[in-house]
């Protein structure tokens, strides 16, 4: 079977943009509060129940880290957005960008590690000999 007979002759790349640029950052302004409104309390409650606990274990750990680390994310995050420090020079600016790009690197990792670590704990679990 001959697939050319599907393809279009013209071979031209068909972009949808968005017409009304301001419908769209007024989403993106209102997805942003709506974040922030959940996302600082809950990461607040969350990291003084894991650091209020008796018994510390590695997963109150990383799990207080990863909501420290949110903590510092969101409102960054926001500033990086509503001021454009990607495309702005000065040196508040940078220190708003790398911040922001540590941030969001460390939570994959912290993520990363606490899987690596609950893997670990369940194939080779410690063995207590009487």
């Amino acid at each position: 079977m001959n697939l050319s007979e599907f393809v279009a002759e013209d071979n031209s790349a068909t972009v949808t943009a968005v017409d009304n640029e301001w419908e769209l950052s007024a989403f993106n302004r209102i997805v942003l509060c709506i974040c922030l409104a959940l996302g600082i309390p809950g990461n607040i409650l969350s990291a003084t129940v894991w650091l209020r606990l008796h018994k510390k274990n590695s997963s109150a750990v990383y799990l207080t880290a990863l909501a420290i680390n949110d903590l510092v994310f969101l409102p960054f995050d926001v500033a990086a957005l509503s001021l454009n420090v990607f495309e702005s020079e000065g040196w508040f600016f940078l220190s708003v960008r790398v911040v922001w790009v540590s941030a969001a690197t460390i939570e994959p990792l912290l993520v990363f590690c606490f899987a690596l670590e609950r893997l670990l704990a369940i194939c080779w679990p410690l063995r207590v000999r009487l």
